[in-house]
């Protein structure tokens, strides 16, 4: 049984004529006829009584039928919008991937603003460390990652796109009564003798921190670690001990307890939003467009 069979006994059943309803449907009284018989074959019972082919007689099953047939309409016309809505972005969901500085570089908000103009799409942000974050946009699993190059370049170019979203500055992180404080900017040799205390392997902090001293041939004191800024920031209060952050990342959790110091060789780096080739979906590029 096709909708054709449905919609048919539905005009038929409000036209109780065949001649009209064939008229409606725009198909002959015999291919209306055979439908009908079809449709009752199928279903082992009369539907329609004939014997007065001016005014067709319904029967009780021709009642219940038309009912259903009504709903599976319905129910068939609904599923169209709903799926025109997911072809129009008005429905569906975007995974995405980030390490925990969305709200620091003002992404919370432009992402906030997609959401107010695309009500239907939802959005499902797992914040993971940069290790994590790259084992699952290698795995697929995201439809967006939000990482720093430095993190980023373990990908292969080939098979990921990369779009700069901001720039930000290493930077040393000390209390203000630090004896470096008083310096306008910092070596890395300054920090030779220096007690380190940075976020996690994976945070991008910490191998950007790990590649430049390799650089300048000598292995930093690190006492302790954490995914937290606010507790490295803990850590490092009225202490000797210093820390390396990202300036914008930083900057919602700093006070005037603490001074930040920018290296005398600038260290620049790159915010990222990276998908991969041949996955970006419609409602994924627009959401770049508000991200970027």
């Amino acid at each position: 049984m096709t909708l054709d069979d449905f919609y048919s006994f539905i005009v038929l059943y409000q036209t109780r004529n065949i001649s009209d309803a064939a008229i409606e449907l725009n198909i002959t009284q015999s291919a209306l006829s055979k439908r009908l018989r079809n449709i009752q074959d199928e279903l082992d019972m009369p539907l329609i009584s004939t014997r007065n082919r001016r005014q067709l007689t319904i029967t009780e099953g021709g009642d219940v039928f038309f009912h259903y047939a009504q709903t599976i309409l319905t129910q068939y016309h609904l599923m169209q919008t709903e799926l025109q809505d997911y072809r129009a972005l008005k429905r569906g969901t975007l995974h995405i991937g980030s390490v925990p500085v969305m709200a620091q570089y003002g992404l919370t908000r432009k992402m906030s603003h997609f959401m107010h103009d695309y009500p239907q799409i939802n959005i499902r942000l797992s914040e993971l460390q940069g290790a994590d974050l790259l084992k699952q946009l290698q795995a697929e699993t995201l439809d967006l990652g939000i990482i720093r190059d430095v993190q980023s370049q373990r990908l292969n170019k080939s098979q990921f796109t990369a779009i700069n979203l901001d720039t930000d500055e290493l930077r040393v992180v000390l209390d203000a009564a630090h004896p470096l404080a008083q310096q306008s900017t910092i070596a890395l040799n300054d920090l030779r003798d220096s007690e380190l205390v940075t976020l996690n392997p994976g945070s991008g902090v910490y191998e950007q921190m790990d590649a430049l001293f390799q650089q300048a041939g000598f292995i930093p004191n690190i006492r302790f670690t954490t995914p937290h800024i606010e507790t490295l920031l803990g850590m490092v209060a009225h202490t000797q001990r210093v820390t390396i952050l990202f300036a914008k990342a930083a900057q919602p959790f700093l006070t005037s307890e603490f001074v930040t110091r920018p290296f005398s060789t600038p260290l620049i780096s790159h915010l990222q939003l990276i998908y991969p080739h041949g996955t970006l979906s419609q409602a994924a590029q627009r959401l770049i467009n508000y991200l970027r």
